[in-house]
């Protein structure tokens, strides 16, 4: 063939090849504003998405970064198509995968699917996510589906994760050791292993709970080898290490004349053993010689494995005393662990059937988990279900290489002597995957895609052996089920829990005394350390008699009052004095004597009259005088699904506040209805002081600058922002959360009346000069703020202004230019301000708040990115940069955070890279017109 006939069939070829691979044309269709476009229900619409060749070439994606505030509705249309894809069902949620999910999630279209008058709803808290990404595989088939994938946001919304450091551990007590296999694969798969003494700052998960008896237990596997102490976090974050005075042996049989503690025995000051002495105390973070020193019990002699209890009370001044270790061999103990930060282990107990020292265990172990529809669970586990299969043994044995049968067992099981992160690598549960239901070590934590309470069963011995076998498995697999039902459903449906009530600011009506179920004022977090919903809340006067409620997802309908007296295993209501011990039948809400609450539904709720304005014999009494209170809420099934919630209630005065990294400052607003103060001097304090117009307000790039100015503490209901100290050798991303502590002033510092010029931290260098502050405070959040006010007759009185940077703006997402900086943002229509926050108002004249803008600066122009024309027309956001008054040593206020992200100022300034503005650059490298320039 000639050469010109071979170019003109690949030239055929080729061609032929790229009308195939051509992209369809493939639309999202809403009515709803994305990525600050208004769509519309027909194609072409103005919301097209990309072909996403790493899912295949069939499927197409559409990446959200500007999104409504709790969800949007929408179908898929395909251009050529005379048909859109639609759900079965109108209003059909669409699960919000976690991005990267294995296997996610999605909504085959079939059947029905087709058509124009139904919709997919997607729902979330607001800034829940950072964005979405809505995929659609329109290969023709059983494969044709439509699926949400979604990045939670590292700043603002509910729940999300707390950056932390080896500061940040929450207060309480914690079993520490070195007990987990260093054969643990961390990074990708799990939290990783331990090494040859204790690490205090990783594997913190073994938290003490306290009894009845006011005293401390927490129990662990008797096969462990190990080292362990107590570590003491109190609430100003110091930290001591307690253990016995010299090393005490806890051991089986072997090399020994007989067990320490001997079987079902005890040891320790508490039971009188001789050898024992008292627990010994120290700041230093080293073991040293004041450790327990265990050695498994699975040894082949004694042989009865189960587990240790350790416990310990507290002496006259709070310290950690006396101590014992307690053996259980009719008992042993695996864990649930969450992947959220700081979550501590979920023991599961499991009895031998014959209720005897030896013999099989029933291996059914079960907890009730909260999940959020995202987060993933780990099995902690030790136990290898069978090492009579050779190849199940082999693989054991490179961890532990003298692991054998468990004699007392007698069912060919034998135990590591430490513990491993079991998983199933991102299954669905609700897939055909004969894994479906199954874990084993090293692999990534198993998600459900729950929201609320569900039972899980784990049994250590119905994995699979194909998995054991599997190298980094070392011998371990088992099994996950959900109790009473697929994982679809969860016993006890929970998107959001609050507290409602008259007890709670913000939650009601002062004048009519409705309770405000929609109330977002007491909305609870979900602490994965407790394992409950928690929610901290300052009290000022007349609170005490007062009542509430728990109410799940906002819903009158769903919540949790007082127990019925006859409800098997609860007694009691709250009492009227909480430090009354002589009412003996009702409970204090303390942590040693919560008080029990029960689920109601509608039905329930009618019956009892609930919903009325005076309080119903169910509502909650509110038994505690003024101060800093917080409130942990545990909602828990018992194994027959029968609610059996709790709460309690402990002062505090330290409360700890997440921190925003944001262009190399931890930074946040804040405001409370109780003057509060750094615990540390790690956290500064500032008040917006004034506003200095930009030099050329016609220039839709030139800021205003809002000068701040240090204060010694918070003073009560004032709006301040807050600076925390980035912690020395450890490095951080934009967006990046770090929890920083705040205790309640003392009396000693605050000030009486309106006049707060005693507290700044400069009060001499500005003596003579009147106080101001532009920084409103929201102790309780204000969804509808908007971006300004107006008088009656539409005049606007004063513009607002959230702090964040640059780079977080609709502007910077869109156009991706500019260096970034800190600095108030021009709200947007649908401007809110969260509980605990503040914002910027500015006044819009000369003559509103008595002529205050005359003194301190007003903003009469909208300051919009792009010089809008109306304030209310912004989807962009309006700049001012931030000058701290101590930032610099002249005591000048010359120190900026700002630099502008493009000018065509040919004089604009130069700032040096620490946002220092220099008169004149001399030899080294500055910023000028937005750009790095070097001298």
């Amino acid at each position: 063939m000639k050469k010109s006939t071979k170019s003109l069939l690949a030239l055929l070829l080729l061609l032929g090849a790229m009308v195939e691979m051509k992209a369809a044309d493939v639309y999202l269709l809403t009515a709803q504003t994305i990525n600050s476009t208004l769509g519309k229900y027909e194609v072409p619409s103005n919301h097209p998405l990309a072909q996403n060749t790493s899912y295949g070439s069939n499927v197409y994606s559409l990446k959200i970064t500007s999104m409504p505030e709790t969800g949007f509705s929408f179908r898929i249309g395909v251009s050529g198509w005379d048909k859109q894809m639609q759900p079965y069902n109108d209003n059909d949620p669409l699960t919000i995968n976690e991005e990267g999910t294995q296997n996610p999630i999605s909504y085959t279209i079939t059947g029905d699917c087709y058509g124009s008058n139904k919709l997919w709803k997607v729902s979330y808290t607001a800034d829940e996510y950072e964005y979405l990404t809505v995929n659609v595989d329109i290969t023709e088939g059983t494969t044709r589906r439509v699926w949400i994938e979604g990045k939670k946001a590292s700043a603002g919304g509910s729940g999300e994760p707390v950056v932390r450091s080896a500061t940040d551990i929450e207060p309480g007590y914690y079993l520490v050791g070195n007990f987990f296999s260093p054969y643990n694969k961390g990074g990708e798969f799990n939290p990783g292993g331990d090494g040859t003494t204790i690490d205090y700052t990783n594997h913190v998960y073994f938290k003490f709970e306290e009894q009845k008896d006011k005293s401390y237990a927490f129990s662990i596997p008797a096969c462990l080898t190990a080292h362990a102490q107590i570590l003491a976090v109190d609430e100003y974050d110091k930290k001591m290490v307690y253990g016995p005075d010299e090393v005490f042996n806890l051991h089986g049989a072997k090399d020994n004349t007989s067990a320490l503690p001997s079987t079902n025995g005890a040891v320790g000051t508490i039971c009188g053993t001789t050898a024992a002495k008292k627990l010994v105390g120290s700041e230093t973070m080293a073991e040293g010689n004041n450790y327990w020193n265990l050695v498994t019990r699975n040894d082949g002699v004694t042989d009865d494995d189960g587990m240790y209890t350790f416990s310990f009370t507290l002496d006259k001044d709070g310290n950690p005393s006396d101590w014992q270790v307690k053996h259980d061999a009719t008992t042993r103990v695996t864990y649930l662990i969450g992947n959220m930060e700081g979550a501590t282990a979920q023991p599961l107990f499991d009895k031998r059937k014959s209720g005897g020292n030896e013999g099989e265990f029933s291996d059914n172990m079960e907890a009730p988990l909260y999940f959020d529809g995202s987060n993933s669970y780990w099995a902690i586990d030790y136990i290898v279900n069978t090492v009579s299969d050779n190849g199940i043994l082999a693989q054991a044995k490179t961890a532990t290489s003298d692991i054998h049968e468990t004699g007392s067992v007698h069912n060919n099981s034998g135990t590591h002597d430490k513990l491993f992160f079991l998983g199933n690598g991102g299954v669905d549960y609700n897939s055909n995957s004969e894994y479906r239901d199954k874990v084993w070590a090293n692999q990534k934590p198993f998600t459900l895609h729950l929201h609320g309470i569900k039972r899980i069963q784990y049994n250590p011995n119905k994995g699979h052996n194909g998995l054991s076998t599997q190298d980094g498995s070392y011998g371990l697999s088992g099994s996950i089920q959900v109790i009473g039902g697929d994982a679809k459903d969860a016993d006890i449906l929970i998107n959001t829990m609050s507290m409602i009530g008259n007890a709670v600011e913000g939650t009601y009506d002062a004048e009519t005394g409705e309770w405000k179920y929609t109330s977002t004022a007491g909305d609870m977090k979900y602490d994965a350390n407790e394992r409950c919903f928690s929610l901290t809340i300052s009290t000022v006067g007349g609170k005490n008699g007062s009542h509430f409620r728990f109410v799940a997802n906002n819903d009158a309908h769903q919540n949790w009052g007082e127990t019925d007296i006859n409800i098997s295993g609860n007694k009691g209501f709250a009492r009227a004095d909480y430090n009354d011990a002589t009412d003996a039948d009702n409970h204090s809400c303390m942590a040693d004597d919560p008080n029990d609450v029960q689920y109601r539904t509608k039905a329930r709720e009618d019956e009892e009259g609930f919903g009325s304005t005076t309080p119903n014999q169910k509502d909650i009494l509110w038994n505690r005088p003024e101060g800093i209170w917080t409130i942990r809420f545990y909602p828990e099934l018992d194994k027959e699904g029968n609610d059996i919630s709790r709460y309690t209630i402990s002062g505090t005065k330290v409360i700890k506040m997440p921190f925003t990294y944001r262009v190399r400052k931890f930074i946040r607003t804040y405001s409370n209805n109780v003057a509060m103060a750094p615990v540390n001097d790690n956290v500064k304090v500032y008040e917006a002081y004034s506003y200095g117009k930009p030099e050329n307000a016609g220039d839709p790039l030139s800021n205003g600058t809002v000068y701040l100015r240090q204060l010694k503490y918070i003073p009560a209901n004032m709006g301040v922002v807050l600076v925390g100290e980035v912690p020395e050798g450890e490095s951080f991303s934009d967006g990046n959360k770090l929890n920083f502590s705040l205790k309640e002033a003392p009396e000693e510092m605050l000030v009486e009346g309106d006049d707060y010029t005693a507290v700044w931290t400069k009060a001499d260098d500005y003596a003579g000069q009147k106080w101001n502050n532009y920084l409103k405070p929201t102790v309780t959040a204000i969804a509808n703020l908007g971006n300004a006010d107006t008088d009656d007759k539409g005049t606007i009185l004063h513009r607002f202004f959230g702090l964040g940077n640059f780079h977080s703006t609709n502007y910077y997402k869109q156009n991706q230019t500019g260096d970034d900086y800190i600095g108030f943002f021009r709200l947007t229509q649908n401007g809110r301000s969260g509980a605990n926050k503040a914002y910027l108002s500015i006044p819009a004249n000369t003559v509103v708040d008595g002529g205050v803008g005359a003194t301190f600066g007003y903003i009469d122009f909208n300051g919009q990115f792009l010089g809008n024309e109306t304030d209310l027309n912004n989807q962009s956001l309006a700049k001012m940069a931030v000058v701290f008054d101590d930032e610099d040593e002249s005591g000048s206020t010359t120190t900026v955070t700002e630099v502008k992200p493009d000018s065509t100022d040919g004089n604009a300034s130069f700032y040096t890279l620490q946002g220092v503005k220099v008169s004149r650059p001399v030899k080294g490298v500055y910023i000028h017109n937005g750009k790095k320039f070097i001298k």
